[in-house]
């Protein structure tokens, strides 16, 4: 995990593998209680192991740990931190949302339906009660904290983009979606602006804020800082997962990071 200066400088936030970080996805930072909260996991023959990962925000000691590995496909990808601490946490391959509580070093299943959702990826707070997913078998789906009931997030329309997302992003009534579903040369990459009509949780309108950008590979994961959304552009995942979900001898073919910025609130 990098740390990424406001003058550009980088520098390592944690060491490299620290304390068996595996192939690392989400992130959220926790400012009430100072943690960087990380997903990672890892395929070794028919065992698949996913960690749930709690940082120290000042020191980038680790503070928390939680690791699980069975022969059930699984892969712990984007989280979100509820106010009492406790995460939300999207588990792509197993199609479900898990609960987990630190203080009891406690994992539990939260919601699965496959008949409503499949493949999630992205996971915001929609508002204090519900929860949006991205997910790329049934589309942008809301799921209710307190019945657990999961509908679509009805209103737009570009299909395609709909069921392509993977990061997002919530800002009061706008929702923030990168696609990166298309399969014609990262032409069609885009990031996405839903605006949400908060009384009837409809999409009331829609606008590509991006389209075809040239240092697009893969976008993947979004966030929002000092009223600007900040996107990985190339995160080469086709190639990853391509090569037996592996970077080996394919090291010349990936570009360094890139961030895209964008003027948005």
């Amino acid at each position: 995990i990098i740390r990424i200066m406001a003058d550009g400088t980088l520098s390592n936030f944690i060491q490299e593998r620290q304390d068996n970080l595996l192939e690392g996805l989400g992130m959220k930072v926790d400012t009430t209680r100072g943690f960087l909260w990380a997903l990672s996991n890892a395929r070794n023959g028919a065992k698949f192991t996913s960690q749930i990962h709690a940082f120290d925000l000042t020191s980038g000691k680790t503070i928390h740990q939680f690791k699980i590995t069975d022969t059930v496909p699984r892969l712990f990808n984007d989280l979100v931190v509820d106010k009492s601490g406790s995460l939300l946490i999207t588990d792509t391959y197993f199609s479900s949302i898990y609960k987990y509580n630190p203080s009891l070093n406690y994992l539990e299943l939260f919601v699965k339906d496959t008949s409503k959702f499949k493949w999630p990826n992205g996971i915001e707070f929609l508002d204090e009660e519900n929860l949006v997913l991205a997910t790329y078998g049934k589309g942008i789906v809301r799921v209710s904290m307190k019945s657990k009931e999961v509908s679509p997030l009805s209103g737009y329309k570009d299909s395609l983009l709909a069921f392509g997302l993977d990061g997002l992003v919530v800002d009061r009534n706008h929702l923030y979606g990168v696609y990166n579903a298309g399969n014609d040369g990262y032409r069609s990459n885009s990031i996405v602006r839903y605006t949400i009509d908060r009384n009837t949780q409809r999409i009331l309108s829609e606008e590509v804020i991006d389209r075809g950008n040239s240092v697009f590979a893969d976008p993947t994961t979004a966030a929002k800082f000092n009223n600007k959304l900040y996107v990985i552009a190339n995160s080469h995942l086709d190639q990853f997962n391509a090569n037996k979900e592996t970077v080996s001898g394919i090291e010349n073919q990936l570009t360094p990071l890139k961030l895209v910025l964008y003027d948005v609130w």
